[in-house]
């Protein structure tokens, strides 16, 4: 631990036995944002609360004040508590599986299934992929979350749903705020944010620097983002807002161990990483617009973005891809009623086109690092056209009915400009679908019940057309759901079971005979899951009252039975094995007691009671583990704000994912990727 974390620790205790503020009632909500101001581009936290609540499935919204108790740097630190969301770092850094019923499961790295959007402008580039490293999490006011098919009133089509990051305004977040965090193996991140307002005019921008040694050998890595939004609002029924995002990411890859390597040192690096100095460092820039319009009861969201992206990526040869993406669409809402009834009408269109120059360079020796000559050159084209319709009517008694659509035509080009001609390197793809949705909620006695059924429909993107076994095909689904929703008393809670038949999925996995990833669409498979999400104040505070004191066991579980129902390949038969890539698994929790003047401490856990296969065959899978963890600060909405966190108090070799292979035959194959030991963190935010 360096200098700056032992400071920090030091002033948060000072802060602790300093302080004198008078104790006062906890709000029924315990956590709350900053939102002064009103917006018609970006609502508040709670304005999308109940929106997403009129969706008849699994959903949710997670406020940043949840995740920001502690260090907020991984995408498992900012959905630790988000029941179905399943973030596993590769190396305690931004790279990760992220994975939502199973959607891109195989992926560690850029992912997939997913759509993610900031403030409803999808980043996803044209042919479908997202980077983790063009998040982040300490600049943003809350995340919307709709897992599945409930995504379809977005536009969102994917197997996994969609991910919306909500952006500050110069109106909801006025002032200026300072937050940094340190710790464990040089790790350091720090924020400085701004946001002003007029009567017609705001202003939001944010700076985050990061950077970490990393807990194992050659896992550095440096972060630079800029992200910033500019809104005029004439008068109340017009508003119009500018994004600016400029991202720098350098990161090192240290590769996978055999679980032999991984127990004797999980630290190590892989001995073909180090040779290689493999990397993956990018540029992006994005600049986006969302203009909002109301009139009665109609309101229409026009937005549109341009992304540009220079990849440089040292792995078994040297990626260099350079992407220009854009995309405009809208959304139009009718509220009204039918027949005496609630009813509300949303449809919209999305046009997409992206282009990627894609160069692969051989190195210079088997033994250097260096950029030598090229071997290939791709000229690679994505393009969709998308359209969606929702209805939602009041059905009486507290029922509400739910009818949707969504129509996608898409188009995968690829011309190979230089290097090596075959079958599978010059193709033009093209793909049609719609995807329907059919789902009934009822409210009443502070709960919700919903069931839904919904198709789900996903076009490959370029790393998967482009393999040894090209998968050609779309990958599609038809997903049942029912589930339930609300809170009692102490009690809150968010349950949803589903279970999808998909057919033609996208399976990448590494051929371990080259050792270079390879896609195929496998015939019939299934995923099927539960997801729950609790909080329970032990000391029987109602959440609808105030408090002055509050315990509280907050849970995640996440199950998930990920199976080949047909499916044969190379004379094997797959039917019946488990898919490769997740533990069924995931209890994620805490136990956080809360005091009114903002003081909070307790424990925290995360538990896999048994590991994932890490092939399709069967014949290898990663242990199961349990992590402990200690976390104590304090939270204001002005003022300082602080805490002190240790992670893996029992300093627990385990590993946090693994690689996908077909076939391990039984042996120790290099695919364990070793989660962070023993580590301490502590920060300070400053808001004035």
């Amino acid at each position: 631990m360096n200098r700056t974390s032992h400071l920090l620790i030091l002033a948060g205790a000072t802060v602790f036995l300093h302080a004198e503020e008078p104790i006062r009632e906890l709000a029924p909500v315990v956590v709350q944002a900053r939102n002064a101001g009103t917006s018609l581009t970006v609502p508040d936290a709670q304005q999308s609360r109940e929106e997403l609540q009129k969706t008849p499935g699994g959903t949710e919204v997670v406020d940043a004040e949840r995740y920001l108790l502690g260090r907020s740097s991984t995408l498992a630190d900012t959905f630790f508590l988000s029941p179905g969301v399943v973030a596993q770092p590769r190396f305690g850094s931004d790279e990760a599986r992220l994975s939502i019923r199973g959607s891109g499961l195989q992926r560690t790295f850029h992912g997939r299934g997913i759509r993610v959007m900031q403030d409803g402008v999808p980043i996803n580039l044209a042919d479908g992929g997202f980077d983790m490293q063009a998040l982040e999490p300490t600049a943003i006011d809350y995340i919307n979350v709709w897992r599945g098919g409930n995504a379809l009133a977005y536009g969102a089509s994917t197997l996994g749903g969609a991910i919306d990051y909500i952006s500050h305004t110069g109106a909801t977040s006025p002032g200026t705020t300072w937050r940094t965090e340190a710790g464990s193996w040089d790790y350091w991140r720090s924020t400085l944010s701004h946001g002003w307002s007029d009567a017609s005019r705001d202003l939001f921008v944010s700076l985050t620097s990061q950077q970490q040694d990393g807990f194992r050998e050659h896992a550095g890595q440096e972060n630079l983002r800029l992200f910033g939004n500019a809104g005029w609002r004439p008068d109340d029924s017009r508003e119009s807002r500018f994004y600016l995002s400029a991202i720098r990411t350098r990161s090192e890859l240290p590769g996978a161990l055999t679980s032999k390597q991984m127990f004797d040192d999980p630290r190590q690096a892989n001995g073909a990483n180090l040779l290689r100095d493999q990397r993956r460092d990018f540029d992006l820039m994005r600049v986006a617009n969302k203009s909002t319009l109301r009139s009665g009861d109609y309101s229409l969201e026009l937005f549109g973005a341009m992304t540009y992206k220079d990849l440089n990526h040292p792995i078994f040869q040297v990626l260099d891809q350079l992407s220009r993406d854009f995309m405009a669409g809208g959304n139009l809402t009718y509220a009204s009623e039918v027949m005496g009834r609630e009813n509300r009408l949303k449809a919209g269109v999305l046009f997409t086109h992206g282009e990627t120059n894609a160069a692969q360079f051989a190195y210079t020796s088997p033994t250097s690092s260096r950029r030598g000559a090229k071997l290939q050159e791709d000229d690679q084209k994505a393009t969709n056209v998308e359209a969606f319709i929702e209805d939602q009517y009041d059905l009486g008694r507290g029922f509400t009915g739910v009818l949707g659509m969504i129509a996608s035509h898409n188009r995968r080009k690829n011309t190979r400009e230089s290097g090596p001609v075959n079958p599978s390197t010059n193709y033009d793809l093209k793909y049609d679908q719609i995807a329907p949705k059919i789902g009934m909620r009822w409210d009443g006695m502070g709960m919700q019940f919903f069931a839904n059924v919904s198709g789900s429909y996903e076009p490959p993107s370029f790393s998967e057309t482009v393999t040894a076994n090209t998968a050609r095909d779309a990958q599609t689904a038809t997903t049942w759901e029912i589930g339930t929703r609300g809170k009692k008393e102490f009690l809150r809670w968010d349950l949803a079971l589903y279970h999808s038949d998909l057919e033609d999925e996208l399976l990448a996995v590494l051929d371990p005979a080259t050792n270079l990833s390879t896609t195929t669409n496998a015939d019939k498979t299934t995923h099927a899951g539960i997801e729950l999400g609790t909080e329970i104040d032990l000391l029987g505070q109602s959440w609808d009252n105030a408090a002055r004191n509050r315990l509280v066991l907050a849970a995640a579980w996440t199950y998930g039975r990920f199976k080949f129902e047909e499916h044969r390949s190379a004379g094997y038969d797959y039917s019946g094995n488990s898919i490769a890539g997740l533990p069924p698994h995931l209890i994620r929790a805490e136990l956080m007691w809360r005091n009114a003047a903002g003081y909070y401490a307790g424990p925290t856990c995360e538990w896999v009671p048994q590991g994932g296969y890490i092939d399709h065959r069967n014949t290898l899978k990663s242990d199961g583990y349990a992590l402990f963890g200690l976390r104590v600060g304090k939270q204001t909405e002005e003022g300082i704000s602080w805490f002190v966190e240790a992670r893996n108090l029992t300093d627990q070799i385990h590993a946090a994912t693994t690689g996908v292979i077909d076939n391990a035959n039984g042996t120790d194959v290099a695919q364990f990727l070793p989660g962070d030991g023993l580590g301490v963190f502590s920060g300070m935010e400053i808001h004035w």
